[in-house]
């Protein structure tokens, strides 16, 4: 700043000075914003910085010494060069990029070439550095935000594996209580004599079965088979199916009707069947079942599983000597609540029909609404 107050060639010296603390203060206000967001100014800055240089380069050229063929245009020239750097910053397409730094760019060549008398051949090639800072900045800028994306995406995935991993020590450690604390009371109760009722005692022993296997990982949640590309209809009817192989081990003969719902799953026209939705029925299925088992009386039961357009229905009947409904007190019948909460706990809703009386069996029928994806 000394040199500029006492060299000759800066005149008028208040007028170039005024001129380059309106620059300065522009300049620092985009600065602000940066800092105040934590980020790269909008692009509407950009548009205002680039009109802001255009103007201080065209009323530069007017800030002339013609004496000594000086301008303080020539003051504004490298600052302005300099600042185009931050279109390729803040502006993420190329064109755009490209029109923004033509801006300064023009009105340097045409103040140089129509107030200054430079030749446009001279002109005109001190405007092409301000396309390469921008462009250049632009290359650079993207690049950084493809390798921050990728960063993230990295991120992403590590707390994902991390999260997978802590669930499967989790699952360990509760498989390693299930089998020193659950499994061991039922294969004890299996094979002594204190449970006098075999089909009580034979559904014991399956039910140990079942867990001894759930422990070393034979029985996967249902939600992982959806996610690994099987529909819900079509899981539904597996895990159905699976339920009956379980029943007829401990002397249950279960029919299984499910050729509905796998025509209506490959169709495709009725909506999806969720995973807890799934793993809902059947956990209540098998307990209808285990109903049957203990107090119908009877070796066969019918199990029916049917989609609609807005519903997925479970329904289990026997022939056995039934019930008195009215006689059960209220809260009796547990297969209402337990199939109730689990479908509520995952946002669902479900209807469960009861019906049955004394030497006419008992029908049981779970209804679960479902919402179009």
């Amino acid at each position: 700043m000394g040199a500029v107050t006492t060299h000759p060639h800066y005149r008028p010296l208040w007028a170039g000075l005024a001129l380059c603390a309106a620059v300065f203060t522009e300049s620092l206000a985009l600065v602000a914003v940066g800092l105040r967001r934590r980020r790269v100014p909008p692009p509407a800055l950009a548009v205002a910085d680039a009109a802001a240089l255009a103007v201080a380069l065209v009323v530069g050229g007017g800030l002339a010494d013609r004496a000594h063929g000086h301008t303080w245009a020539y003051f504004a020239y490298p600052f302005s060069l300099l600042a185009s750097i931050g279109f390729g910053l803040v502006v993420t397409r190329l064109p755009t990029v490209l029109a923004l730094a033509a801006v300064p760019a023009s009105a340097y060549a045409a103040t140089a070439a129509l107030r200054l008398g430079e030749p446009w051949w001279n002109a005109v090639p001190n405007g092409v550095p301000y396309l390469a800072n921008a462009g250049i900045a632009w290359a650079v800028a993207r690049a950084l935000r493809r390798t921050g994306r990728e960063l993230d995406a990295a991120t992403a995935t590590a707390a994902l594996r991390e999260a997978e991993l802590a669930a499967e020590r989790e699952r360990v450690r509760h498989a390693r209580l299930l089998h020193d604390r659950v499994l061991q009371t039922l294969e004890t109760l299996a094979r002594t004599p204190w449970i006098t009722e075999p089909g009580l005692r034979a559904q014991v022993r399956a039910e140990a079965v079942w867990l001894r296997g759930f422990v070393r990982g034979e029985h996967p949640a249902p939600g992982r088979d959806a996610a690994a590309g099987r529909d819900g209809s079509a899981h539904l009817a597996h895990g159905l199916a699976v339920l009956a192989q379980d029943m007829a081990r401990v002397g249950l003969t279960v029919e299984l009707n499910t050729a509905q719902l796998r025509a209506a799953g490959r169709a495709g026209a009725a909506p999806a069947v969720p995973a807890a939705v799934v793993e809902a029925l059947v956990d209540a299925a098998r307990e209808a079942l285990a109903n049957v088992l203990r107090h119908a009386g009877t070796p066969r039961a019918v199990v029916r599983a049917e989609l609609t357009a807005s519903a997925v229905l479970v329904s289990v009947l026997d022939d056995g000597k039934g019930f008195d409904p009215s006689a059960v007190p209220v809260g009796g019948l547990g297969l209402r609540g337990s199939v109730r909460d689990r479908v509520t706990g995952v946002g669902g809703r479900v209807r469960v029909r009861v019906e049955s009386a004394p030497d006419a069996g008992t029908y049981v029928e779970m209804r679960v609404p479902l919402r179009r994806a």
